[in-house]
Formats: structure tokens, sequence, C-alpha cells
């Protein structure tokens, strides 16, 4: 038998390096997936007339710095899967949660463009749940 330590040591090599590079690309992947998603859903809302809370009217623009937020949401997801450490599942939690909070924003105007902001925050959510199988 080997020192109890080395072993865990070695563990631990096999643990970061091995299993942590399959499921980075894949979570990285999805977050990019889940941007992707939202680019199309902002165009999808302006083309159909009932824009996103964020967005704003055509005629009357929110912010550029809104138009960011769900945006940067998801930026952060993906950052914190390619530095992945023992609080990246709370920072996926938490781009969730706020990615929800985007979606209970269009439910009085827009309750099709909310519906498809809650399908990309539970994608969001399986990605964090995928998170647990890597945590270091």
């Amino acid at each position: 038998m080997g020192n109890p330590t080395t072993l865990l040591t070695t563990l631990r090599a096999v643990n970061t390096v091995v299993a942590i590079r399959p499921w980075r690309v894949l979570a990285s992947a999805s977050w990019v997936g889940i941007l992707l998603c939202q680019v199309a859903v902002a165009v999808s809302s302006r083309n159909i007339g009932k824009s996103a809370w964020w967005l704003g009217p055509e005629s009357n623009p929110q912010f550029p710095l809104v138009w960011a937020l769900p945006f940067a949401i998801t930026i952060a997801g993906l950052i914190a899967t390619q530095r992945p450490r023992k609080y990246t599942l709370f920072i996926h939690l938490g781009c969730v949660v706020a990615l929800v909070g985007v979606a209970i924003g269009d439910l009085g105007n827009a309750p099709g463009v909310a519906l498809l902001e809650f399908v990309l925050a539970g994608i969001a959510l399986l990605v964090a749940f995928v998170s647990l199988a890597a945590r270091p």
C-alpha cells in the first residue's frame, strides 16, 4: 500500500485533470448555446412586436447596459465554468436565479417571450447540476 496522502493527491490530480476537461467543454458549450438562444429570443421578440422588457419597445429602447443584463448573466456562468472552484455551483445557481428574474419581468407584457426565457433558465439549471459532477 502507498501513503494515503499520496493516494489522495493522485486521486485529486486524476479528478481535476481528466474528469473536469470533458465536463468543462460540455458546460461551456451549454452556456454558449444559452447565450445564442438569448440572442434569438431578443431578435424574435423584436420581430413579433413584443419586445422583452430589457430591450424595450423599438420606439423607446432601454439603456444599452440594460440590454446587456441577460447576456452578462450568461457570460458570468461561462466564466465560472472556465475556472471551476468550490463555489462554481453557487455562481451557476445565482445565474439561474437571475435568469428567472429576467423572465419574470416579461410575464405581464410578453408571456411567450417569458416562456422561452424560463426554458433557458431551466437549461442553465441543468448545467448547474452537471457542475456538481466536476466539483473540485
